[in-house]
């Protein structure tokens, strides 16, 4: 058995959803088909949000500015690209009312008027509409997208693109049991969302097969902010809300597990880390996320307490979502011809840090204009030759290499290496302990290339591992420059 299509979706998340309706609308008489490896509603957009979503949802012009002036400054020290956020947010009304039309309800408030409300990274406005069910959100997005004609496949996983050095089309899924089936297309969008699930603490949601970034790099596509995702800190199922009227009554266990109020020194920062739930990558707030992960224990967590409390609450640094991904032009084109991306599998349009309610937005306009640009290149494109399944046993796992994660949940937690972490982290600090973190991690990164080179190795095994490799990578040149940096200057 095999697979032909004009136009691939990988991934049936809002972005692919979005990308394969714009292509079978765009694209009459075109075959669009999409893989879904989660049989319901998957990706980050259904993790740890109660089952409601926040999108960001500018009323004006005035809004749109202020909100490009901050996306901008908050990519630091990652890169976005002006015009691809200034085209996020002038183009995201249309794509809400769309929703609207497909039976994805904004909630309202008083009078019928959309219900709006601030968003991480930006409190100062309300400018994130709210969407109250997204399992009925995602099935309502579903049957529009099925109506459209689109094929979607549950089950189905992609594994790999351009075999054997062929076009993005050229590719290799599994089907629900294993079987490694070869699929021939015309152009493909990658839209299987980030690398979260690569961690061991991991909320990134259902569906997730952590291999967006490995299947990109391998195709040949240039990446972009790997190393920067979103990390939070739970307790138990949901996030911990920083409480900054009770900032003075934090306490914190160090080694010896007995609690200590939380410096002075740190206990501003507890305001402004209420504004956002991810870690702020270069924000100044992030030292009270390097201090509090200094103190994890090696059970992974991180016990806390108010004062008075007789319990502690015990926190855990979690993977959500990626920033990271293949970079793309306006119409989500990646830099190999035929392959698109969208979601978490695209960046660009943000850096290090996104607002709230950015990538829900994102995955509507640009897996929109994906879809069109995927329908447009499928109509002057051949079908490439049909791949060769590689030599392996008849059926490969779709489960995650559990060491994997825990090595990624080692070498690549935020602050290991990080700028906040120098000034939290007992025996990190300095240009010491920058270079044992260099040393460690350059390390795991000839392990990870040692591990491609195993013919044990599977197909979803590989594009995870060089999805961990890239994010890996990426922060190893942080580092490196992050130690050049501090290094004495030579004497004279």
């Amino acid at each position: 058995m095999s697979l032909e299509a004009d136009v691939l979706i990988a991934g049936a998340g809002f972005a692919g959803l979005r990308a394969a309706i714009a292509a079978a609308v765009s694209g009459r008489g075109l075959r669009v088909i999409v893989l879904a490896p989660h049989e319901g509603p998957g990706g980050s957009s259904f993790a740890g949000h109660a089952g409601s979503l926040g999108v960001l949802a500018p009323a004006d012009d005035e809004e749109r500015e202020a909100l490009l002036e901050r996306a901008l400054s908050i990519a630091q020290p990652g890169t976005a690209d002006p015009a691809l956020v200034r085209l996020l947010l002038e183009q995201g009304e249309p794509r809400l009312r769309e929703l609207e039309q497909w039976g994805v309800p904004l909630a309202t408030g008083p009078g019928g008027t959309r219900l709006r409300r601030s968003a991480c990274f930006f409190p100062e406005m309300a400018v994130a509409a709210v969407i109250p069910d997204c399992a009925a959100a995602h099935a309502a997005v579903l049957r529009v997208a099925v109506a459209a004609g689109v094929e979607v496949l549950p089950g189905f996983t992609l594994a790999a693109l351009g075999v054997e050095g062929g076009s993005p089309g050229s590719a290799l899924c599994l089907d629900p049991v294993g079987n490694v089936l070869p699929v021939r297309a015309r152009s493909v969008v990658l839209a299987v969302g980030g690398p979260a699930s690569l961690f061991t603490n991991d909320a990134s949601g259902p569906g997730q097969t952590g291999t967006g970034l490995g299947l990109a790099r391998d195709c040949g596509a240039r990446t972009g902010n790997a190393s920067f995702l979103q990390f939070l800190w739970y307790e138990g199922g949901q996030p911990f809300p920083f409480l900054p009227q009770r900032a003075h009554e934090l306490e914190v266990a160090g080694p010896d597990g007995v609690p200590a109020a939380l410096p002075r020194q740190l206990r501003h920062h507890v305001a402004s880390r209420a504004t956002h739930a991810p870690w702020g990558w270069g924000l100044p707030d992030a030292a009270l996320d390097a201090y509090l992960l200094a103190r994890m224990t090696p059970a992974g967590v991180v016990p806390v307490r108010y004062h008075g409390e007789r319990e502690p609450r015990l926190l855990s640094l979690m993977a959500q979502a990626g920033n990271g991904g293949a970079l793309i032009d306006a119409d989500g084109r990646t830099s190999v011809a035929g392959l698109f991306a969208c979601g978490e599998c695209a960046t660009g349009m943000h850096g290090a840090n996104r607002i709230g309610g950015a990538m829900v937005l994102a995955a509507q306009v640009f897996g929109h204009r994906a879809g069109i640009a995927a329908a447009l290149h499928a109509h002057s494109a051949l079908l490439p030759p049909p791949p060769t399944a590689p030599e392996a046993p008849e059926h490969q796992s779709a489960r995650h290499p559990l060491r994997l994660r825990e090595a990624m949940q080692r070498n690549c937690l935020p602050g290991i290496p990080g700028e906040a972490l120098h000034a939290a982290r007992p025996g990190f600090g300095g240009p010491a302990g920058s270079e044992r973190q260099r040393q460690e991690l350059e390390l795991f990164v000839e392990r990870l290339k040692a591990l491609l080179l195993l013919p044990a190795v599977d197909l979803l095994d590989r594009a995870r591992v060089i999805s961990c490799l890239t994010v890996a990578e990426h922060r190893l040149r942080r580092l490196r420059a992050e130690c050049e940096a501090v290094a004495p200057a030579p004497v004279a």
